[in-house]
């Protein structure tokens, strides 16, 4: 069966995993893909990236890009291996130049990416307790072009610049977003059954599942067993649970329902 042709929506992951040579061919067209050799950021960027993100990162034409990811040859572009040092520091916004960044959240992710794990839920954890109006610093390796693309959709604005080729500093600010509980996300339902924990999350926006997942086996009374209720299995979840100390495995549940049992570790 041939694969699926790629799209802007499509993610760097899965049109690698359907077409290893891929990774490759984006190189040789431009510099800035070595970054997927990287397994950390392959694992971590790759994932939630989409073609639209990736072209934006790199600074190509998105007709270009997809047409390599397709196969086919693309058209002469002008290409630089890397952006400038401070990039986008001259055009900051008006609330970037204002900002007390006393006040400011800080959050430099470096050290997390390099010590092999994803920052993710730990990002998604701060953002949910942002104030409107409050700002979040975030230092990166690369440009995260989802992570922006997920935020804004939550209704932050954000504004990127490039200290150094392996150093971004990213402004998010919550445009008046009411802040997300501190329990599990609205839209979880939580119950008991013979002393277990039960959450369902199924009908959640992502990355709502996870976070109501993580935030639920961080509750003090939480208990050693926990029963997920999801409607896919959570692969992104997994390296979370393992960095906190818990298993998991897919047992019997309802027609299309993925079950999961999660035990803490001993």
């Amino acid at each position: 069966m041939a694969a699926s042709r790629v799209t802007a929506e499509t993610t760097i992951a899965r049109a690698l995993a359907a077409d290893p040579d891929l990774v490759d061919r984006l190189i040789a067209f431009n510099p800035t893909f070595r970054k997927l050799k990287n397994p950390i950021l392959r694992r971590t960027m790759a994932r939630l990236a989409n073609f639209a993100d990736a072209a934006r990162v790199a600074g190509v034409p998105l007709e270009a890009l997809l047409a390599v990811a397709n196969g086919a040859a693309p058209p002469p572009i002008e290409q630089s291996a890397e952006p400038p040092a401070d990039a986008g520091a001259a055009d900051a916004p008006g609330w970037v130049a204002a900002l007390d960044r006393a006040a400011a959240t800080p959050l430099d992710v470096r050290p997390v990416l390099a010590s092999g794990r994803d920052p993710y839920a730990t990002i998604m954890g701060v953002v949910a307790k942002l104030q409107p109006g409050a700002v979040l610093i975030l230092d990166a390796p690369f440009d995260p072009a989802p992570l922006r693309r997920v935020l804004a959709g939550k209704g932050f604005v954000d504004h990127a610049e490039c200290l150094a080729p392996d150093h971004w500093r990213i402004y998010f600010r919550n445009a008046g977003r009411a802040p997300a509980p501190a329990a599990p996300a609205a839209g979880a339902r939580l119950w008991r059954d013979g002393g277990v924990a039960h959450i369902d999350v199924r009908g959640l926006e992502p990355p709502e599942p996870m976070l109501a997942i993580l935030r639920l086996l961080e509750q003090p009374d939480c208990g050693p067993s926990v029963i997920v209720h999801h409607e896919r299995e959570p692969v992104f979840l997994y390296p979370e649970l393992a960095e906190r100390g818990w298993r998991h495995e897919i047992v019997d549940g309802d027609a299309g329902e993925v079950r999961l049992r999660l035990t803490r570790s001993a």
